[in-house]
């Protein structure tokens, strides 16, 4: 038995609900249907996302929408529709909304909405079946799925992960230890887990003196949301009282809520480019996972917020390393019962022994920024994969900027499925809690093409919204 072999098996005994899980009665199953898709953006369930109710990036699912198809979300805005319409070509693909803007999921929202679920039936029973295909695979997406299902009669398919096996992929400190078991302890960098708030200060204080900075992250949170940061000179002289009470503000600041573990590690600082490899998992028995490719993530202040990605410019022996490590840590998800898109952070660092050390920081188990771009790029040009991208998901303060308004500003430079080959996608509405957001693809000939018109884009948006 080989050493992957022996560490899913592991796994699997020590934690039996990771295939388990996937029980939601005979009307559902797990995988991807031939008829129409149910389409849910919703981002409200990833912890510390508190802007997810008044974000409008819900609406980048309905790019992959085909006819036939259903979006949901949580408020329609029906000028982004026709945008859809005009523009990308979209025709009979349906937009629904709970209606409801209250902090429960749109998912959730829907199967306890008896008006709303009644229309996701019709639909499946017409066509005798349906996939539900969530931003986020929670199990409020499963228990949707099982209320249609039932009602219809007829198999709904769920394109994602278990609820059990979604939650520990989502969670920093499980894959950080398990790319450890899978790849070698120097996969990632220093990080331990703090069961309490001591003991949380005690580590901090302990990799203080490293010199290094200390980076406390909240587990389950997207990215950067629950990042604490503190430089070494700051630590230098305080007490473990001093740390926690600094740190406990902090953690709260960001809407955390006294759970654990939390997790405490060394903040690498030589890094030199800050990679994400895009993946597709199918079952085990479609094949292997497969690599969408490497891409680099352009990331803005100390918590390292994403604002966009490009097609990496690495080394190709050092996107090599960074696929083969990627399949074999996304390997072992598959044999767990993973299904669906994915991806997996990483930084490179500049140090004496190697300078492209690969330090692997967290897993996305869930569409992405990037994921949705790749899979519109795949839908307008199956064949031009190595296409130039560039990505964008810049925050944009002053004025809001509606979709009327955005949509004038970028006109010559828009993709138009009608006229173009290329072009400036408007992935979703820009207004958002605090201003408004540039999200769009931009996608060329070549990838200086694509950075030309993806920056050319945003700042059009910026004068727009009047950015100082």
């Amino acid at each position: 038995m080989s050493d992957a072999a022996k560490l899913i098996e592991r796994l699997v005994a020590d934690e039996p609900a990771l295939l388990s899980s996937l029980d939601f009665g005979p009307w559902v199953s797990q995988g991807t249907g031939t008829g129409p898709s149910l389409l849910i953006g919703d981002q409200s369930e990833i912890s510390l996302m508190r802007n997810a109710r008044s974000s409008h990036l819900d609406h980048r699912m309905a790019h992959l929408a085909k006819p036939g198809d259903v979006v949901l979300v949580r408020q329609r805005d029906t000028k982004f529709e026709a945008y859809l319409a005009e523009y990308r070509g979209f025709s009979d693909v349906t937009f629904l909304s709970s209606g409801n803007a209250d902090a429960d999921p749109v998912s959730k929202q829907a199967y306890n909405a008896p008006a709303l679920l009644e229309k996701l039936i019709k639909v499946a029973q017409n066509a005798g079946g349906l996939t539900v295909n969530s931003y986020l695979t929670t199990g409020n997406t499963w228990r949707l799925a099982q209320a249609i299902g039932e009602a219809a009669k007829c198999m709904i398919r769920v394109s994602g992960p278990s609820p059990r096996v979604a939650r520990r992929v989502n969670d920093k400190l499980w894959f950080t230890r398990l790319a450890r078991q899978v790849i070698g302890n120097d996969a990632v960098p220093p990080t331990m887990s703090a069961y309490g708030p001591d003991a949380a200060a005690a580590l901090v204080a302990r990799f203080g003196k490293s010199s290094e900075p200390v980076v406390v992250k909240v587990p389950d949170s997207a990215g950067s949301a629950g990042n604490i940061r503190f430089e070494a000179a700051y630590l230098n002289g305080k007490s473990p009282a001093q740390i926690s009470s600094v740190l406990q503000d902090q953690l709260h600041a960001t809407g955390w809520a006294d759970s654990y573990p939390i997790l405490v590690g060394v903040w690498d600082t030589d890094v030199t480019c800050t990679p994400s490899v895009q993946l597709w998992i199918p079952h085990v028995a479609e094949g292997p996972p497969i690599s969408h490719g490497v891409f680099e993530q352009q990331v803005f202040g100390d918590a390292a917020a994403f604002v966009g990605a490009v097609r990496s410019a690495l080394p190709d022996s050092v996107q090599r390393d960074l696929v083969a490590q990627s399949v074999k840590i996304a390997a072992v998800l598959q044999h767990l019962g993973y299904y669906g898109r994915c991806s997996f952070d990483a930084v490179i660092c500049n140090h004496r022994a190697d300078p492209n050390t690969i330090h692997w920081i967290e897993c996305n188990g869930r569409w992405s920024g990037v994921s949705i771009p790749l899979a519109i790029l795949h839908a307008i040009a199956p064949d031009r994969d190595a296409v130039g991208i560039m990505v964008t998901q810049y925050p944009l303060s002053g004025s809001k900027v509606t979709v009327s308004q955005a949509v004038k500003a970028l006109d010559r430079g828009l993709y138009h499925h009608a006229t173009s080959e290329d072009g400036v996608i408007l992935l979703s509405p820009p207004p958002s809690a605090n201003g408004s957001v540039a999200n769009m693809l931009a996608f060329g000939n070549s990838q200086s093409a694509a950075t030309r018109s993806g920056r050319a884009a945003v700042q059009r948006l910026r004068e727009l919204a009047k950015v100082p």
